[in-house]
């Protein structure tokens, strides 16, 4: 393996050009980009103003930082956790390795409720069982500002990132956290306007061929669906069928080769009002139930 020249002088433009083909030899993805947020961080600086001052030279502390971040990151440590933060829908979540990361995927289920529920002033309860970080729910809730949440997780820790973000988010007092498996923990007559779900729906044999940063950082019970990547799909037809108000709308994300599979489980379960949607590589990634 080739490393990259040792400049005389370490400004932020050498340093980048040093550090994005070494981690890129390390086999990860988007080297320049990490390397970017990663010295921003040590400089304590936003990533937009290492271009205004390009040529600045970085004394033996910032080294000695940004080293320390990147030789994680060279270890395939996600960057949302390292920095402790992701951004999902225009907003700033903490990431931690109890909950799963937010995706730029996901924001489909936000825009699918957007279609369908297009009055944003509309009071609506908003359920997320698997609710892992809250990015989600926060999403919607700031979306429909008169809107309340329950979000639900078997995992007392996710929960515990949960809470952080809807606090940090100042949606405290309109968002009710369960520990649970999906809805069990919820008042049994209770019915919401909108369901959304992220369920795990990896099958369980694909888990060890995944990248290093889900397989190793992230939770398995946030991303392990069974032997076929179902298993948690197969009971959301029940579900919805007991957690949708008449006139409301039901979302889950699903796995790219899941959509015929789970089509069918919801036509199976008597819903007529059932859409594939797909994502902006045109790939199945989510189905919208409507009552």
């Amino acid at each position: 393996m080739n490393q990259p020249a040792i400049p005389a002088t370490w400004t932020i433009r050498t340093l980048l050009g040093w550090s994005t083909p070494w981690l890129g030899q390390r086999g990860i993805d988007s080297p320049r980009l990490d390397g970017e947020l990663l010295l921003a961080r040590a400089l304590g600086l936003r990533r937009i103003d290492l271009f205004m001052d390009p040529d600045r030279p970085l004394n033996p502390p910032e080294l000695a930082a940004f080293k320390a971040l990147i030789v994680r990151r060279a270890a395939r440590e996600p960057v949302a956790h390292i920095l402790g933060l992701r951004e999902f829908w225009g907003m700033e979540f903490f990431s931690s390795a109890a909950a799963l990361i937010p995706r730029p995927e996901t924001e489909l289920l936000v825009e699918t409720v957007l279609v369908h529920v297009a009055d944003r002033s509309t009071p609506l309860e908003i359920l997320e069982p698997c609710v892992g970080s809250g990015a989600l729910l926060c999403a919607l809730l700031k979306e429909y500002p008169s809107a309340t949440g329950v979000g639900s997780d078997l995992s007392a820790e996710a929960l515990v990132v949960a809470r952080r973000n809807v606090e940090r988010c100042g949606y405290g007092a309109r968002v009710t956290l369960l520990e649970g498996d999906l809805d069990g923990s919820v008042a049994e007559d209770r019915v919401f306007d909108v369901v959304v779900v992220n369920p795990p729906y990896i099958a369980s044999g694909a888990l060890q061929g995944l990248q290093p940063e889900v397989r190793d950082w992230e939770p398995r019970l946030a991303l392990d669906g069974g032997v076929d990547g179902l298993e948690l799909l197969r009971r959301l037809p029940a579900l919805f069928k007991r957690r949708m108000r008449p006139g409301g709308v039901a979302v889950t994300e699903i796995g790219y080769d899941q959509g015929e599979a789970v089509e069918a489980l919801f036509r199976g379960a008597g819903f007529a009002r059932v859409e594939l949607l797909k994502d902006y590589q045109r790939l199945p990634r989510a189905v919208v139930v409507r009552d």
